[in-house]
């Protein structure tokens, strides 16, 4: 029997961790930084949310990043290298367009 590290359970692969992580920091300072003015929000789909409320914006960006890490979860059963690349380029890939949406806004 092999024992894993108790982090496998929720995170199968390091790049799901990546990614999540990711997201929550993008949640996080979007939120914080709209609130204090210091940037427009540039995503078509959330800018209509956040204007409303930053608040409404946690809560649906933490509702597509809760219901992205259950989807994965249950793929990682079965297909863990998928996941693993998917979260990889899905990282590489949010990195990019969030820098440079970044750094339009300032």
């Amino acid at each position: 029997m092999v024992i894993q590290e108790p982090w496998r359970k929720y995170f199968p692969t390091k790049w799901l961790f990546v990614l999540m992580a990711i997201g929550v920091i993008d949640l996080i300072s979007t939120a914080t930084l709209h609130a204090t003015g210091h940037i427009q929000e540039m995503n078509p789909l959330m800018k209509p949310i956040i204007e409303q409320s930053e608040w409404l914006f946690v809560l649906v960006k933490g509702m597509t990043l809760v219901l992205g890490y259950l989807v994965i979860m249950r793929h990682a059963k079965t297909h863990r290298r998928f996941v693993a690349d998917v979260c990889r380029y899905g990282s590489i890939a949010y990195l990019v367009v969030w820098c440079v949406w970044f750094v339009a806004a300032l």
